[in-house]
This record gives C-alpha cells, structure tokens and sequence, in this order.
C-alpha cells in the first residue's frame, strides 16, 4: 500500500512538472513578439507627413506640407535700372501681400543690388480690385527716401512692376499713411493709379 500511494505520488508530481512547463512554452510562444525599439517608437509618434532625417520640410496640420512659391521682386543696380530677381516665398492666398513685403525688405547681403524701399518702410495695407492695386505704405516710404528723380523713378516703378507681374494687377494707386501720395520725391506725379513700365528693366550686369 506504501509503494502505490509512493508511485500515485510521483505520476502526480510529473503531471505538475508536465502542465507547468507546457504552460510556460505557451506564455513564450505569446509574448515572441520582441519590445518596440526607441527608434521604432520615435518614427511612430514622428509628426505626420515628415520623412524621417529629411528635415527639409515644414509640416502643418494633418501632414500638409508648406509650399513655396516664386516670385519677381525688383531691385536697382548701380546703372539706374530696375533688375528682376526671382525668389521662393512661402505660398498664401495674400500673395501680392507678401512680395511686397519682401521687397520692403530688399535685396540680399552681396547681391550687388540696391533697395529701392527706404529702411523701416511697412506696408500698411493692401487692396485689389478690378485690375487696380491700392498700397497704403508708413510715412517711411517719403520721409525717409533718399531723394532724386532717378531714385524716385525706380522706387515707384518697383513697386508698381513687382505688383503688375500679377494677371489681377494691372494699375497700382500708392498711398501714404491712407492719403494718395501726389509725388515721391517731387519729380514725378504719383498722384493716379500707374501700368508697369518695361523700359526701365535691365538685365543684371555680369
């Protein structure tokens, strides 16, 4: 009776063993799958729409990625002319808006041209309608002008060529401070609306 109740003791200490080493290989073949890597969980909650280590893009919203737009802004060079420069600016519905702020901001370090916007110019304002741009500038834009007929020439029709370039435009009305401005620099009559003027454009000096 010992040796049976002995051996009933050890098949049940087998079918223990058994059931926790099958339960074991079980929990095993369920957790195979290997934790998630810094990496990988980086890339996941990664912005939206931005390819990993490009970083030459500028993302918004649910992955859009911002869009840049070319323009034609006109500077002076050293011979009394207008030159067109190209530039990439970020697209918008107000774009007229923002080309003209960019040239308020002249031209760049080096470049070999000048700003035809006297420094600390703002745009206040702009309108389009009917083919007619109507620019309100700060008080800047006369107070602080460098004077010259040849001066006022290129700064009026840098703004007017910059903004004609547009199919909506095709008359540009300058303000100051919300009032028509009648002359810039007193050699010129900038009292009505203007059309673009090709022959002072030049191509740049090489």
């Amino acid at each position: 009776m010992e040796r049976h109740g002995v051996r009933w003791w050890f098949r049940y200490l087998a079918i223990l063993v058994l059931g926790l080493f099958l339960l074991g290989c079980a929990a095993q073949a369920r957790g195979e799958k290997p934790l998630p890597r810094l990496a990988d969980s980086l890339e996941q909650d990664s912005v939206p729409g931005m390819e990993a280590g490009a970083g030459t893009g500028v993302t918004h919203g649910a992955g859009e990625q911002w869009k840049v737009i070319p323009v034609v802004l006109y500077f002076s060079d050293n011979r009394g002319y207008l030159v067109a420069v190209k530039k990439e600016i970020p697209k918008t519905q107000a774009i007229a808006r923002a080309t003209l702020q960019e040239l308020c901001r002249g031209p760049a370090p080096g470049s070999g041209l000048n700003p035809t916007i006297p420094p600390g110019t703002v745009l206040r304002d702009i309108n389009i309608k009917n083919g007619l741009a109507i620019v309100d500038f700060s008080r800047e834009l006369k107070a602080k002008h460098w004077g010259g007929s040849t001066a006022e020439l290129l700064t009026v029709y840098s703004i007017v060529n910059t903004l004609t370039q547009f199919s909506s435009v095709q008359r540009v009305q300058i303000l100051v401070e919300g009032e028509p401005l009648k002359t810039l620099a007193g050699h010129l009559d900038t009292s009505g609306p203007l059309e673009r003027e090709a022959s002072l454009i030049r191509a740049r000096e090489q």
